[in-house]
C-alpha cells in the first residue's frame, strides 16, 4: 500500500541537506542560552519559508512556576561569557580549564552569576558530595567544591555545606556504547536542576542557585594530580549569566490538507547536541520539503490531511503547546516523534529504535512504521541497524490516552556521545538520515491520504502481526517448559492463557484505532472488524489448547481470584484528572519519602506507576487494571489500589467505588 509512495520519494530525499539544517540549528543551540533558542526557532521558521511552506512561531511562558498538565515550565537563562582558570604560582603559570565562549559545556547551564570580577578561591577535592556525611571532615566553607559527581547531584547539599561554586569532571558511562575513559577530552552536558525531581529537569523559581564547570576527564584527572602535589590549589571563576522571566518557542510548519485533519512530525529543540536534538527537526524540515517539492511538481497529489512539524522544548513545551494550542492537537489522526537520529553507527553504535505507543493507546502506526523499516531494510543499499522497543517516554508524550494522539518514536539512545560536547554535525551520516528519512516521510504522507481501504488493509496487517506474537508466546511457552522438564501444567497455563488474553485487548484496541482513518466510512469499519476481533479470540484459544496438548496437560484456564483484596479491587474504578501522566508535582516534598515507601510495598517498580496512570480510563477496575498492567510490563503481583486512592488525594485522579 506504501510501496509507489517511498519509490517516489526517494530520489528526492536528501540526506545531505538534512545534515546541512541540522548543523545550523546546533550553531545556535549548542550554546543551551535561551537568547540562542530564539535564534533556532527562527532559522528553523525562516528555512521552512524559504521551502514554500506555511510556518509559525509561538510562545510559552519561561518562568519557573506555570504548569501544563504536571510539568512546570523553566526559568529563562541567558549566558554570555564564563571563564575558569587555575591561578599561577611561583613554579607554574595560569592553566584555563573552561571557557564558554570557546566551548559551551564547559559552563553547567542555569549557573547562576558570579560577583563583578569574578570569584578567587580555593579548590576543595571531595568525591562525592550529594549527602551530608560526605562532608564530614571536609571544610568547603567559602571553597570551590570539585567532585566527580554530577554538578546537578550535589547542587543543593554544597550549597548548604557553603560552597560558592561547583566543578564537576563526571562523564556517565553507557556500557557498550560509552565505557570508561572512551572519550577522555570530552565534556559532559551538565544543567543544574531542580532542588527536588519533580516538575520536569528546568530550574523553577525558589530553586537553589550555584554556578559550575564541567572539566573533561583527562582536565580532572590532571587537577587531582595538581591538589595531590601542591595541597593548595586557588582557581578564579567568572560567570556572566542571569535568570529572568522569558519566553521558550514553538516552531510550527505544514503542508496544508484539503480538510482540519493532519498528521504530525513533532520532537525538540533546545539541546546541546546534533543528534540530541537538532537531528528530529532539521529531518521533519526536509521531509516537508521533499513533500512539497514532489507536491508542486506534481508528482505526488496534494494530500487529504495536512503534514505539520512541531518542535519545542523538550516535554514541558510540548505539553505546553498541547493545553496552549488545542486547535493544532484536536484534529491530529497520527504522529511521530523525532528523537535523536542518523548518527554514524560506526561511531555512535546505536541502533535506530522503533519505540512503540503505550499499549493502553494500542495503535496501527507501530504496525505501518515497522512495516515500512522492514521493506527499507530488504530493498535500500544502505544497512541500517534498527529494533522495536516499548514506549519510551519523549514528546511522544502526546500518546497518552488523556491526549490520544498515537504516536511511535524514532530514537537512537543512548549513544556515544550522547549529552556531551562531542555531540556535533560531524558524528550524524548523511546517507543514514536520508533512509530514516525515506521512511518518515512515506509514513506521514502514507497517512495524509489514508481512507477506508487504507483502514482495512492496516487492520489486516495488525491482526497477521497480533497472531504472529500470539504463536510466538505459545512456542516460547512450550520451549521453557520443555528445557525444564516440568510438567507442572496448572500454574504454568496459567501464565500462558494470561498472557495471551493480554495480547487480545492489546491488540483489540489496535484494531479499534485504523476505524478513524476511514472517516464517513468509519462506522462501516468498525463493524466489519468485528470478525477479525472474534479471529484474534480464536488465536489465543488455539493456542492455549496448543500448548496444552504438547505438553500434556489439561488445558484449564485460571480461575479469577476470591481474595478480599482483589474483590476489593474489582469494586474500584479510578479515572484520570490531569493531562498527561504524573510528575509528582501536585506531591508535598513532605510526603515523598511515604510515596515511594507506597510504591515500594505495592511492586509498583520500573514502568509499573506510568503504565498503571495510562489505563485509567473510568472504565476499568483497579483489577483489571492489575492484570494489564503485568501483561504490559511482566511485573507479577503488583497492587494498585493504594496507589490510585493515593493519586486521588494528591488529584490526579478520581475514584468511584470501593
Amino acid at each position: 500500500m506504501f510501496r509507489q509512495i517511498l519509490d517516489m520519494l526517494s530520489p528526492y530525499v536528501s540526506g545531505v541537506n538534512a545534515l546541512d539544517l541540522i548543523a545550523h540549528i546546533h550553531d545556535y543551540d549548542r550554546w543551551s542560552s535561551f537568547d540562542q533558542h530564539h535564534q533556532a526557532a527562527q532559522y528553523c521558521r525562516a528555512k521552512m519559508e524559504e521551502y514554500g511552506l506555511e510556518a509559525e512561531i509561538f510562545s510559552l511562558p519561561a518562568d519557573g512556576e506555570t504548569l501544563y498538565g504536571d510539568w512546570i515550565m523553566p526559568r529563562a537563562w541567558d549566558a554570555k561569557a564564563a571563564t575558569l582558570t587555575v591561578l599561577p604560582t611561583e613554579k607554574r603559570g595560569e592553566v584555563v580549564l573552561g571557557n564558554y565562549r570557546e566551548e559551551p559545556c564547559s559552563l553547567v547551564v542555569y549557573s547562576k552569576p558570579t560577583p563583578p570580577g569574578g570569584v578567587t578561591a580555593e579548590v576543595v577535592l571531595l568525591e562525592g558530595g550529594t549527602k551530608a556525611e560526605d562532608y564530614e571532615g571536609a571544610d568547603v566553607e567559602g571553597k570551590i567544591l570539585f567532585t566527580r559527581q554530577s554538578a546537578r547531584a550535589v547542587k543543593v547539599e554544597a550549597v548548604k555545606q557553603g560552597a560558592v561554586g561547583i566543578i564537576s569532571d563526571y562523564l556517565p558511562t553507557y556500557d557498550y556504547y560509552r565505557p570508561p575513559l572512551e572519550l577522555p577530552d570530552t565534556r559532559a552536558w551538565e544543567r543544574f536542576g531542580p532542588d527536588y525531581d519533580y516538575g520536569g529537569w528546568g530550574m523553577k523559581k525558589g530553586d537553589t542557585e550555584c554556578w559550575g564547570f564541567v572539566l573533561s576527564p583527562r582536565q580532572g584527572q590532571w587537577l587531582r594530580e595538581l591538589i595531590r602535589r601542591e595541597g593548595t590549589v586557588r582557581l578564579h571563576a567568572e560567570v556572566d549569566a542571569h535568570f529572568y522571566d522569558g519566553t521558550v518557542d514553538v516552531v510550527t510548519g505544514r503542508i496544508p490538507g484539503r480538510t482540519k485533519e493532519e498528521v504530525l512530525m513533532n520532537g525538540h529543540l533546545y539541546e546541546v547536541g546534533a543528534i540530541d536534538d537538532a537531528s528530529g527537526c532539521g529531518l521533519a524540515i526536509e521531509v516537508l520539503r521533499c513533500l512539497h517539492e514532489l507536491i508542486a511538481r506534481g508528482k505526488l497529489k496534494p494530500p487529504k490531511r495536512g503534514i505539520r512539524m512541531l518542535f519545542t522544548y523538550e516535554c514541558m513545551g510540548m505539553m505546553g503547546a498541547v493545553v496552549e494550542r488545542p486547535d493544532l492537537f484536536s484534529n491530529l489522526v497520527a504522529g511521530v516523534t523525532l528523537d535523536c537520529v542518523g548518527g554514524r553507527e560506526s561511531l555512535c553504535r546505536a541502533r535506530l529504535g522503533l519505540s512503540h505507543n503505550p499499549h493502553a493507546q494500542s495503535s496501527y502506526t507501530d504496525t505501518l512504521l515497522r512495516l515500512i523499516l522492514e521493506h527499507l531494510s530488504r530493498t535500500d543499499k544502505l544497512l541500517v541497524n534498527w529494533e522495536e522497543k516499548p514506549y519510551v517516554d519523549a514528546d511522544n508524550l502526546i500518546a497518552d490516552p488523556t491526549i490520544g494522539v498515537p504516536c511511535p518514536l524514532l530514537i537512537e539512545h543512548p549513544y556515544t556521545f550522547y549529552h556531551s560536547s562531542a555531540d556535533t554535525p560531524d558524528k550524524l551520516d548523511p546517507e543514514r538520515l536520508r533512509w530514516i528519512e525515506q521512511a518518515v516521510a512515506t509514513y506521514v504522507y502514507f497517512l495524509a491520504n489514508a481512507g477506508e481501504q487504507e483502514a482495512r488493509w492496516l487492520a489486516e496487517e495488525v491482526l497477521n502481526e497480533a497472531q504472529r506474537e500470539m504463536m510466538e508466546a505459545v512456542s516460547k511457552h512450550i520451549t521453557r517448559q520443555y528445557e525444564a522438564r516440568s510438567q507442572r501444567g496448572k500454574e504454568t497455563q496459567g501464565d500462558l492463557w494470561r498472557q495471551l488474553a493480554y495480547l487480545q485487548v492489546r491488540y483489540g484496541l489496535a484494531l479499534d484505532s485504523v476505524a478513524r482513518l476511514a472517516g464517513r466510512r468509519a462506522e462501516a469499519v468498525r463493524a466489519d472488524l468485528e470478525p477479525l476481533k472474534r479471529e484474534l479470540a480464536a488465536a489465543a484459544e488455539q493456542g492455549f489448547r496448543r500448548a496444552a496438548r504438547a505438553l500434556g496437560v489439561p488445558a484449564r484456564k485460571p480461575r479469577p481470584s476470591r481474595s478480599r483484596y482483589k474483590q476489593q479491587a474489582k469494586q474500584v474504578v479510578p479515572e484520570r484528572l490531569v493531562l498527561g501522566h504524573s510528575r509528582l508535582t501536585r506531591i508535598p516534598r513532605k510526603d515523598r519519602a511515604e510515596w515511594q515507601e507506597l510504591l515500594k510495598r505495592n511492586h509498583i517498580t520500573g514502568e509499573v506507576a506510568l503504565r498503571a496512570e495510562f489505563w485509567a480510563d473510568g472504565k476499568r477496575s483497579v483489577a483489571e487494571i492489575e492484570e494489564l498492567v503485568a501483561g504490559e510490563t511482566g511485573v507479577k503481583e503488583v497492587r494498585l489500589r493504594e496507589f490510585y486512592e493515593a493519586l486521588a488525594r494528591y488529584g490526579y485522579v478520581k475514584i468511584r467505588g470501593g
